[in-house]
């Protein structure tokens, strides 16, 4: 079966409390809102929701947010996307999880919050992906360097 990506919204949108605070930004400037479904193995596994202030970038072809939004940032945009944190919770499931997702029986999601940094050290995204629990798998490469 096939992988595939759905926009379920796409919208310029300001003022929702919670995404001013974690976007860092006032509640007068604008950003996007970008609701995608991804799709593994045709089962709804996956809602990414990520929200980019207009003040980085102007415009998100529906194209690009279907295909690959990184590719689009950074190739024809020219973006210097440095690094994000994460955090991973489990929460109970949402009217809208059980509305956008294939649930089945699973009454809790992964929850993965990330925050994207431009180089310089800019905010310039916050996504939460809302996962399908039997399908969620995390994997951590940690690294030490030797201190002189």
């Amino acid at each position: 079966m096939e992988n595939s990506t759905y926009v379920e919204n796409l919208e310029i949108v300001k003022g929702e409390k919670e995404i001013i605070k974690k976007l860092g930004i006032s509640k007068d400037e604008e950003y996007f809102k970008l609701i995608r479904i991804r799709k593994i193995e045709g089962e709804r596994i996956i809602i990414d929701k990520d929200y980019i202030p207009r003040k980085y970038v102007a415009n998100i072809p529906l194209k690009a947010a279907q295909d690959s939004l990184y590719e689009y940032l950074e190739n024809d945009l020219g973006m210097k996307i440095s690094y994000c944190t994460k955090e991973i919770t489990v929460h109970k499931v949402t009217d809208e999880d059980r509305e956008l997702l294939d649930m089945k029986d699973f009454d809790m999601v992964v929850v993965v919050k990330s925050f994207t940094y431009l180089e310089g050290g800019h905010l310039f995204q916050y996504t939460e992906a809302r996962h399908r629990p039997d399908k969620f798998k995390f994997i951590d490469y940690a690294y030490r360097e030797k201190r002189r």
